[in-house]
């Protein structure tokens, strides 16, 4: 596996500068020189001499949606003298690989093609007529446009079909398969420029480039090859998710050749048909999935079972065992809540002898409600949909609540378990799920929200009097006993936690 960073500016010496800077983050450098023309032979061969990483030029015209104006012998005599001058290697798209044939010194050709508008069907033929156009030693890229997560997995797929074919995608939906190119044969992947403080931010070449600083972050220690298991969270949408960063320093911690990653499918069936190659260990399930995942699942541990929803996926054989860590997780989220709540009298000692109210009809609530249930505590259930809430109630053995009758409802504790109040839930940032004036003083309040840790459903509760417990308690310690699942090890609870908390800090 090898590092790229892409470098683009307007004038040659502030590129040189950039990416002189910036080569202890890569194994390549890739000059990209569309905005610039021929900076000169020399100005090239002063460059490849100071630098201390192969180097590629690059200068893509319209045709792959760079900015080179100049005539084709015009770019074709750069390249030549980029090779005359040091250049490891020379980036030439496909139809003019003949037009520039054998390059001297030794330098070699990475022959592009590019599809802007999607990920072809039939990637073979469009392969076929890149190798139409090789020399012998010539490196092929394969680049084409993720609309979609699983635009993305069908690329991933066709590059491990091939040998030492660089193939990824463009995009944001794409942005993973440079993070998983390496995992599936690769040769190269390709990354942006570090900001670096104080200086203005550096422009990734392409759409869907990481930072070379992120990419590392995310990379195992010796960074992927084709042995690296892949774990991630998938849901609609996962760019707000902490799921990446805290199992991401867990697996680090523990030496493991891992990554983790997101994926935002248009389905999970879609997701899983496509993600058959044994590389894909695990996946952390969020909404709207959950339920899916339960009904696409055979093998289902007793919280999976129970709550009929899942947020664990762990590789079993050619297909998936499901669980549900947001049941213990949410159980002991509770219970320690309770005990400390209880240190005032009257109120309850634990989940078993309470009345939770459960606002939601999800997987999530199920998991709440299940968990609740478990150890025989009272669970009502709300929800919009009046029928939802029924018939969700009926399968744990819960009431079922109207939703204008929450207000006069006792209870001992109100778990919001719906993305109101994240700026993840559909425009539902700031909002509460239920008026201030429906809060209970003196109850204990949950928030299944993490993001912010301070919800207004939280503030308002503590401002009431109530016990207010943040998502961020439940969220770790699902994430924790998924980690078990994923690595049959134990993580390092302490770092997980550092890495939430981290990462909430990193947002302000």
């Amino acid at each position: 596996m090898a590092f790229v960073v892409s470098h683009v500016a307007g004038d040659f010496d502030r590129l040189a500068r950039q990416a002189l800077r910036q080569q202890g983050l890569a194994d390549l450098i890739e000059l990209r020189l569309d905005r610039i023309g021929h900076p000169g032979k020399d100005a090239l061969r002063a460059f490849c001499g100071e630098a201390q990483k192969p180097v590629i030029v690059a200068c893509p015209g319209p045709e792959d949606d760079g900015a080179f104006q100049g005539s084709i012998d015009e770019r074709l005599d750069l390249f030549r003298d980029a090779a005359e001058a040091g250049a490891r290697f020379v980036d030439v798209h496909w139809e003019l690989s003949l037009d520039l044939g054998e390059l001297p010194n030794k330098c070699h050709r990475i022959v592009s093609r590019h599809d802007w508008d999607g990920v072809p069907e039939d990637l073979e033929t469009f392969h076929e007529e890149v190798t139409a156009v090789l020399y012998e030693g010539d490196v092929t890229k394969l680049v084409a446009t993720a609309h979609t997560c699983e635009d993305g997995l069908r690329m991933l797929r066709y590059v491990r079909s091939t040998r030492g074919v660089v193939g990824f995608c463009m995009g944001a939906a794409g942005s993973f398969t440079r993070v998983l190119a390496p995992v599936f044969g690769s040769p190269f992947t390709y990354c942006s420029p570090a900001a670096i403080p104080g200086e203005p931010p550096p422009e990734a070449t392409a759409p869907g480039q990481l930072p070379a600083d992120e990419l590392h972050a995310i990379m195992p220690p010796g960074g992927a090859n084709q042995e690296t298991a892949i774990f991630g969270v998938v849901g609609r949408p996962v760019s707000g998710s902490y799921s990446p960063r805290v199992h991401g320093m867990a697996l680090k911690a523990a030496q493991l050749n891992a990554v983790y990653v997101g994926f935002e499918p248009e389905s999970l069936a879609g997701l899983l048909a496509l993600a058959d190659d044994e590389n894909y260990r695990g996946f952390s399930v969020t909404a709207p999935f959950k339920e899916e995942a339960f009904a696409l699942t055979a093998k289902h541990d007793a919280g999976a079972t129970n709550a009929r929803a899942v947020n664990t996926l762990i590789r079993d054989g050619d297909g998936w065992r499901a669980a549900n860590t947001d049941v213990p997780a949410v159980r002991e989220t509770l219970d320690q809540a309770f005990h400390f709540h209880s240190l005032e009298p009257g109120r309850p000692v634990s989940p078993a002898v309470a009345h939770v109210l459960v606002l939601g009809t999800g997987g999530a609530a199920r998991a709440v409600a299940w968990a609740v249930r478990s150890v025989e505590g009272r669970v009502t259930v709300a929800g919009r949909d009046p029928a939802k809430a029924r018939a969700l109630a009926a399968d744990v053995g819960a009431e079922a609540c109207a939703w204008e009758d929450v207000a006069a409802l006792e209870y001992d504790a109100l778990v919001n378990a719906t993305p109101v109040g994240s700026p993840f839930g559909e425009g539902t940032e700031g909002e509460m799920i239920v008026p201030a004036d429906w809060l209970r003083p003196g109850t204990l309040v949950l928030d299944a929200v993490y993001r912010p840790i301070r919800t207004p459903l939280l503030m308002e509760a503590k401002r009431r009097g109530c016990t207010a417990i943040p998502g961020g308690e439940w969220f770790v310690r699902q994430a924790i006993a998924q980690f078990r699942l994923f690595t049959n090890s134990e993580p390092d609870e302490e770092l997980m936690r550092k890495a939430f908390e981290f990462a909430l800090e990193a947002e302000g």
